[in-house]
């Protein structure tokens, strides 16, 4: 559904979308949203179907994501994802969301994210000239800013691990896919943290392409404030990816039996 500028469209959460805690995991808030920007872009005609002919691509690089852990997410239970285009400059396009549950609105996330249109031939970023008059853009912002998040420079290592690009990790255009990146830090986390803490916020910057087969070495390392940062870097030690994300201590575990009681 589209209107006054926002994009609503609503899921059923599947037994992989769901952590433990009973939560939406990051793979799956990230795979909702992105399905979100792509029926809102198919709505204004410039989706990446309609765009390829001109030799253009959507890129996403940037991606800040607030989790709200007390709002618990089961399997079967929908929940609706709302999106709009927040902000248009020359070369970059700016998406908010919130994703809420379809039941009471209780906010399970929310956040901004930054697309690029890529120029197939140039490699190349375009101007977003000709998506001025085809997007409606709703100043409103889910984050204090659009400006981009400084990573600090890591400062030792707390742990790492190499990843070699497999068909489960490529897209459709046989890139390592943006939630594969996501996927593959978040595994240098320590399982004392695991066991103790829950996500309550990620920020994303996806910097290079890598293919099949291609070796992806993550490091992560805690700072100073308690965050944490990780990033993947391919054979050349140049980084393609850096995210950072910040846990808080779980607070409760539902009990199984407000899964097994609902009505279905």
């Amino acid at each position: 559904m589209y209107t006054e500028g926002k994009y609503r469209h609503t899921y059923t959460a599947t037994a992989s979308d769901i952590t433990p805690l009973y939560q939406l995991t990051p793979n799956a808030m990230l795979m909702y949203f992105q399905d979100s920007f792509a029926r809102l872009m198919t709505i204004h005609h410039v989706v990446a179907f309609d765009i390829v002919s001109q030799r253009r691509m959507w890129v996403i690089t940037e991606v800040q994501i607030d989790i709200r852990p007390t709002t618990v997410t089961y399997w079967s239970e929908e929940f609706t994802v709302e999106l709009w285009v927040s902000e248009l400059t020359s070369l970059r396009i700016y998406c908010d969301f919130r994703i809420v549950r379809k039941s009471d609105e209780a906010l399970i996330a929310s956040g901004t994210s930054q697309w690029n249109i890529l120029n197939l031939d140039t490699k190349r970023l375009e101007t977003t000239d000709f998506l001025a008059g085809r997007l409606e853009v709703t100043p409103e912002m889910m984050t204090a800013g659009h400006k981009k998040v400084r990573f600090p420079k890591p400062q030792g290592c707390d742990m790492q691990m190499a990843h070699r690009a497999t068909r489960l990790d490529l897209d459709f255009n046989f890139h390592v896919s943006n939630r594969s990146y996501v996927s593959i830090a978040l595994m240098t986390m320590p399982d004392d943290v695991l066991a103790s803490q829950t996500l309550a916020s990620v920020t994303v910057h996806w910097l290079r392409e890598t293919y099949l087969d291609e070796l992806i070495e993550c490091r992560m390392c805690r700072l100073a404030d308690g965050a944490y940062l990780h990033t993947l870097m391919n054979k050349d030690g140049v980084a393609v990816c850096e995210l950072m994300s910040r846990w808080q201590p779980i607070q409760c575990t539902p009990d199984v039996s407000e899964v097994l009681n609902r009505d279905l």
